[in-house]
């Protein structure tokens, strides 16, 4: 890991040459294949991560085995940081959703680090509060928007330019992995499928998504 690769962290934004070396010399990599299990929900935590490549899915299980996405953590984002401060057991589980890179940082070389840098902990807050933000949307989403709507927002947030002037999706999901994330039974999300296509905003193709216009998926917010 290098450091400029470490300035791109937020966490670790606001450091100088000293404090990131310190920290490039704790790192350790981690490499997952598809599927692969990196920690499990309860257990004793080890160590807090950084995606370097793929992408990690951070979720829960009910106790008749329903699972609840709560993010999926691409390149550059940071999880498992909650033990570092807390001293408790992993809070989720985490598994790959593609084969990934990993840069970790083990519990006690953070909390060492966190003591000797404050600026460390200035850098934790903010980011912590930007995550508050997001499942505190996510909770109203949940608590507030239907199925359809959340599946429009979702389906936003995964958008990007085509180069064509049109849109894409950066992945696509099964349906179950789509009611996973917007918290929902696989049936549902068929459901709300057929709406956004009733209502010109996508169009099936097969097994795929496609989008047809933003404006018509903004409208179902």
């Amino acid at each position: 890991m290098l450091p400029e690769q470490l300035k791109s962290i937020a966490y670790f934004q606001d450091l100088d040459a000293r404090a990131l070396e310190r920290i490039r010399a704790s790192v350790f990599e981690v490499r997952l294949q598809k599927g692969q299990v990196l920690f499990t929900d309860g257990e004793p935590a080890q160590a807090m991560y950084v995606v370097r490549s793929g992408q990690v899915k951070i979720f829960k299980l009910s106790p008749d085995g329903r699972e609840q996405v709560l993010r999926i953590a691409g390149p550059g984002d940071c999880f498992n940081e909650v033990p570092i401060f807390d001293e408790g057991p992993n809070p989720a589980n985490a598994q790959t959703v593609e084969a990934a890179a990993l840069w970790g940082i083990r519990r006690a070389d953070m909390r060492r680090l966190v003591e000797e840098h404050p600026a460390i902990a200035i850098g934790f807050l903010k980011a912590f509060a930007g995550k508050l933000r997001y499942f505190t949307r996510k909770v109203e989403d949940l608590s507030f928007r239907s199925v359809t709507s959340r599946v429009a927002k979702l389906l936003l947030e995964m958008a990007e330019d085509d180069g064509k002037g049109g849109l894409h999706l950066k992945q696509q999901f099964t349906q179950q992995e789509m009611a996973s994330v917007v918290g929902t039974a696989r049936e549902m999300i068929g459901r709300a499928f057929k709406a956004l296509e009733k209502e010109g905003a996508i169009k099936l193709d097969r097994h795929r998504v496609v989008i047809v216009s933003r404006a018509a998926l903004a409208r179902m917010l």
